[in-house]
């Protein structure tokens, strides 16, 4: 495993648990502590979709991630600025976390101009043109007062070629350069972003050329893996991050970018990860998909027409504490938005639970046990597509 000399002074591991690289910790921002492995509730544009941050905290999640590239669409970097900074403007007083609009370089690839100074983009919305590059974007997020800033990076997509995913992990070292040299608020924390698809050795070589980059500049706050559920079949994308197992510092918080489902997170615990963003339990809530402990529910289908139970009898939610899957179900059949919302509330605090569920069995030792056996149940898959999916290899180390 990669050691540094000079520890993040924000992130402390509690307890390592000793037959997986789960790891049980604190991260320490200025606006909160993050208890990890934690799950942070996508707010694309500053809010969870349907969702209010009141809902959120009641919900006990530590942090929010929110999207530079969105945010600086709408409403705009100098509006937010001009009302204090995202925390005021959200009204979310706990730590958030904004991604630098890399991913957007992968999913809006045809509406996207793409150089070695930069991206641009067309705004969907009024048609003007987007220019961010990496001193933009960090800029941008000091303005927005991050707690956690996110590096520009190029997310190249499953479908690319060797040499695009080189070239790929090239841009992204020489975005991270200038990113560091950016920054001016030591109160934010900046995390870098490796690259490389499933190619275990630009894998490698993204992430020595990121830490080197240290040599001269202070120690980046996090590390995060990015380029990956983005098109990869399920094998290569659960291969990848095993062969990324103890292959990044210790000393520092490692974060998944965009993933997952529950065995998605569970299985990457095992395998060393910190921290999650996924915008699953929100797109899935408002369709009528909700998670239980017994697996997925489709809140749509007629058996819940007269089901008075709720959604999950045990779940501490405000959802499954006061309506019914019946009314639940009432809701989405005469499509009220009411019901996108309290679908999504449960899928939130499901997944927060989960994480909690995780930190507790690591610090009692009783995580490997229980990740065998999520990971063997196929119950708790929650996309249609992970349904049959058990090519896990072993948690061990």
């Amino acid at each position: 495993m990669q050691e540094n000399s000079r520890p993040t002074p924000n992130f402390h591991i509690d307890r390592k648990d000793s037959h997986t690289h789960a790891r049980l910790g604190q991260l320490r921002l200025r606006n909160g502590i993050v208890q990890t492995p934690a799950f942070m509730p996508v707010g694309t544009h500053g809010t969870v979709r349907g969702v209010s941050s009141l809902d959120l905290r009641e919900s006990g999640a530590d942090i929010m991630l929110g999207n530079t590239y969105h945010l600086y669409s709408r409403p705009g970097v100098e509006l937010i600025e001009k009302l204090g900074g995202l925390h005021s403007f959200t009204s979310w007083k706990k730590p958030i976390l904004t991604d630098s609009g890399g991913f957007q370089i992968f999913s809006l690839a045809e509406s996207r101009k793409l150089t070695e100074e930069g991206v641009t983009f067309k705004n969907k919305h009024n048609g003007d043109l987007i220019h961010l590059n990496p001193e933009k974007v960090v800029a941008a997020q000091e303005k927005f007062g991050s707690d956690i800033m996110m590096v520009l990076d190029e997310c190249p997509p499953a479908t690319a070629t060797a040499f695009q995913v080189a070239e790929a992990v090239e841009r992204t070292t020489r975005w991270a350069r200038r990113s560091q040299e950016a920054r001016t608020r030591s109160d934010s924390a900046l995390f870098a972003i490796f690259q490389g698809g499933s190619d275990l050795e630009l894998r490698r070589r993204s992430l020595k050329q990121l830490l080197e980059l240290e040599t001269h500049q202070d120690p980046w706050d996090g590390i995060a893996i990015g380029g990956l559920s983005v098109g990869e079949a399920k094998e290569k994308f659960v291969g990848t991050l095993f062969s990324l197992r103890g292959l990044l510092p210790t000393d520092r918080p490692h974060y998944l970018m965009g993933v997952g489902t529950p065995r998605d997170l569970v299985f990457a615990v095992a395998c060393g990860v910190d921290m999650f963003d996924c915008v699953l339990p929100s797109r899935n809530g408002r369709h009528g998909i909700v998670m239980t402990k017994l697996g997925r529910m489709n809140l749509l289908n007629s058996r819940y027409t007269d089901d008075g139970d709720p959604i999950e009898m045990e779940c501490p939610c405000t959802t499954c504490q006061t309506f019914s899957r019946s009314f639940l179900r009432h809701l989405f059949m005469i499509e009220d938005a009411l019901a996108g919302r309290l679908a999504t509330i449960h899928n939130i605090v499901f997944f927060l639970e989960l994480m909690r569920n995780i930190r507790e069995r690591i610090a009692n030792g009783g995580f490997l046990e229980f990740a065998v056996d999520y990971l063997r149940d196929q119950k708790h898959y929650f996309l249609g597509s992970e349904k049959g999916f058990t090519a896990y290899p072993e948690v061990y180390q």
